[in-house]
């Protein structure tokens, strides 16, 4: 678990230290820092929601959390390309409905209580980063 718990935490140091260039830019310009939170975010997405893959060999949902599993990664790609003033909000609901498809899915219920927490506490400034950077725009 030691393990999992620091990859989880750096994976959060792009989002964090996006959005202070992004608030300071110290390199390159508080756009361009804009741009490439959105598109980690973006990266994130995609690869958290594979989580929901193992569900697919539950035949009850399979077919649901197959497009579920896809649909999050397109949908903020969608929301990048065509939304450009929505895609913070967008992808930080985006985070918080993955999750709350993990808990709804019952794929919560195969992780141990300390990876659930985990995943709580990272999700939540996750989310928290997309307010931040809701206010840079």
């Amino acid at each position: 678990m030691t393990l999992v718990r620091g990859l989880g935490y750096a994976g959060l140091l792009p989002f964090v230290g996006l959005l202070g260039l992004a608030w300071q830019p110290v390199i390159g310009s508080s756009a361009q820092a804009v741009q490439l939170f959105h598109i980690y975010s973006a990266l994130i997405l995609g690869f958290m929601a594979g989580v929901l893959w193992p569900v697919l060999y539950r035949p009850q949902a399979a077919r649901t959390m197959a497009i579920a599993a896809v649909s999050f990664p397109v949908a903020s790609f969608l929301a990048f390309a065509f939304l450009p003033t929505w895609v913070a909000p967008i992808q930080a609901l985006l985070f918080l409905t993955l999750r709350l498809s993990e808990v709804v899915s019952g794929i919560d219920r195969d992780y141990p209580p300390a990876y659930r927490m985990l995943r709580w506490q990272l999700t939540v400034v996750v989310v928290a980063c997309h307010l931040g950077i809701m206010f840079v725009v």
